[in-house]
């Protein structure tokens, strides 16, 4: 009968690991797990973003209703441009509400054609610390 080697050493057959099969095991445990810690970080990282997003654009769209809720939003509420502001915003666009924990800035910018008669207005939503908007949204009123 051939003896192996862990027979041959101790004169009995040894029943579990040796050493370095644990290190070789605890090694690719620690890459597996390192490289699904990653990619768990990232994804949660992702969702923050998608979850900031959202909220911008629901109050991008508040604004927006507010704008298409009155029947002639130029004349009649006084809806007129407004600078980059912190929430919450003056009137008329003072039924805005932040839908998010994340703070915003919001602008509106209200750009008149008179020759068809329509209004482009544009809602643009910041993050406080960025120069660039997070969301853009743009209607046309007609003034009818």
């Amino acid at each position: 009968m051939a003896l192996d080697s862990r027979t041959r050493c101790t004169g009995r057959h040894a029943a579990g690991f040796t050493f370095i099969e644990l290190l070789v095991a605890l090694s690719l445990f620690a890459a597996v797990s390192v490289i699904l810690l990653q990619a768990f970080i990232a994804a949660m990282s992702s969702a923050g973003r998608s979850n900031e997003r959202v909220a911008a654009t629901a109050l991008a769209v508040q604004v927006m209703e507010q704008i298409h809720a009155s029947v002639n939003p130029v004349t009649w509420v006084g809806i007129a441009d407004l600078p980059r502001s912190p929430l919450p915003l003056p009137a008329p666009y003072a039924g805005v509400t932040n839908p998010g924990p994340h703070p915003f800035e919001v602008a509106v910018d209200l750009t008149v054609n008179p020759v068809l008669s329509l209004t482009a207005a544009t809602v643009e939503v910041y993050r406080p610390a960025d120069p660039g908007p997070l969301v853009v949204m743009t209607t046309l009123l007609d003034d009818q």
